[in-house]
Parts: C-alpha cells; structure tokens; sequence
C-alpha cells in the first residue's frame, strides 16, 4: 500500500473544509462563578492533547502530520448565566503537525482557524522528550508540556498550559498510553453591551486542576488512528487520523 505524503494530507485538508460545525450558543450575564464553570467547560477541555504514539518520533528526521476532532460536553452550559440553549456536546477539528527536534525531543502545534460555521478558533503547541524505555519490556515514559489558547466567537478567550508524565506500552502495532499531570486555564470574559459578563465588564478567571489521560493508538504501515479521554473537571474524548514517518 503506497500513500504518498501529499495526498495524505490533501485528504485531511478535504475532511477539514468539509466539516460544517454548529455554533456554540455561549451564555451571558455570567457571574464570578458562571465564568469559573465556563473556565472548566471550555478551557480546560480545548487544552492540547497527545492523541497518538507517545513514543519519540525518532530524531530530527521524525515528522508527523494530522486531522483531529474533539468532542466537548457542553451541555452545562446551559445552568449558568441567561441559560442558553447549548447543544450537550460540541466538536470541532484541528490540523496538528510534529517534528522531531533532537534525539528523544519532538514539537507538535495545532491550529483550528477561526471560521464562520464554528466561530472558534484554536492554537497550541507541545514539547515532548522521551527519557526513558524499559531494557526487556515495549514501556516507555515521556514528559509533555503544553499550552494552548482558543477564542470562542471573540467573546471568550482561553490560555491553557499543563505539564504531564505519561506512560506508554506497545504490543505489535497498537499502543496503550495513560499519564497523570495538571494543567491552568486563565479565561478572559469579554464585558460590554455585546459581551457575556453580568456587570458589562471585562474579567478573568484563573483556574488549576489535575489532569488524568487514558488513550490508544494504533498504525499500519505510516498511518495511525489515535483515540484519547482527557479530564479536568470532565471528561473530553477525541481521536486523530495521521500520518508518521
């Protein structure tokens, strides 16, 4: 089976302008705890995430492409503020590439652009270095670093940034992976007529919270499909289709 690097990533160009995502009906009128709840729906849920081989993508020549979607329970959102009509769950796709940097170190970023059937835009990036893999067994460790920050229709705007040991173990070709960490999200609530805050102004909310990841990957050849459940405060599933090589 020959798939060459450019019709890869045309098709996950193809799989992104086709995703018409609703819009997320975002509450107004929040209070200071309304904006801490929106904090753990939207920030701490949106943060970056491993989805795929935690293994070290082998040196400088180590590249990755990818398409992801991530599914966020929202509906939630409906108990606070004016108590909008939020769907229970909302999605949205990424575009992520990685790179390897030197020896075990790789760097990963992902974007979702700001459209107008989303109205969310999303940018992050990680770093991750494989420090260590067992003599006689297929388990290894890594440490991730992440930060992340996504607008949400220019009314709410997230900055994420966590750090977590993750675990991973391979059989043949899937991979099992589960890392303990913690993460901060500072959410800036936009005031004004137009805005989503009780007293019209412009405020900030700073949260932090323990992180729990559980996920697995599996490849043929250079394809992957990676599946993944994060949680903060709830739980957030997503799953990447990619390339590496």
């Amino acid at each position: 089976m020959q798939i060459s690097v450019p019709a890869v990533f045309f098709i996950f160009l193809g799989f992104y302008n086709s995703s018409a995502l609703a819009a997320l009906d975002l509450p107004s009128q929040l209070t200071a705890s309304d904006r801490a709840k929106v904090t753990e729906i939207l920030g701490f849920s949106s943060s970056s995430k491993i989805l795929g081989n935690p293994y070290p993508l082998g040196g400088y020549s180590g590249i990755e492409i990818g398409y992801a979607v991530e599914v966020i329970p929202t509906g939630d959102l409906n108990r606070v503020g004016n108590r909008p009509q939020a769907a229970q769950e909302t999605s949205y796709s990424l575009l992520t590439f990685g790179k390897g940097i030197y020896n075990n170190i790789d760097l990963f970023v992902q974007f979702s652009p700001f459209t107008e059937s989303t109205e969310v835009s999303n940018f992050g990036g990680q770093l991750r270095w494989g420090f260590y893999e067992a003599e006689y067994l297929p388990a290894h460790l890594s440490v991730v670093v992440h930060a992340n920050s996504v607008n949400y229709q220019n009314k709410i705007r997230t900055q994420s940034q966590g750090a977590d040991l993750v675990a991973g173990f391979t059989v043949e070709d899937v991979t099992l992976y589960t890392g303990l960490g913690t993460g901060r999200c500072i959410a800036t609530f936009v005031g004004g007529a137009d805005g989503v805050t009780d007293d019209q102004q412009t405020a900030q909310t700073d949260l932090t919270q323990p992180h729990y990841i559980a996920g697995i990957s599996t490849r043929y050849q250079k394809i992957f499909l990676a599946v993944e459940l994060d949680r903060y405060s709830q739980s957030v599933y997503a799953a990447k289709l990619g390339l590496r090589f």
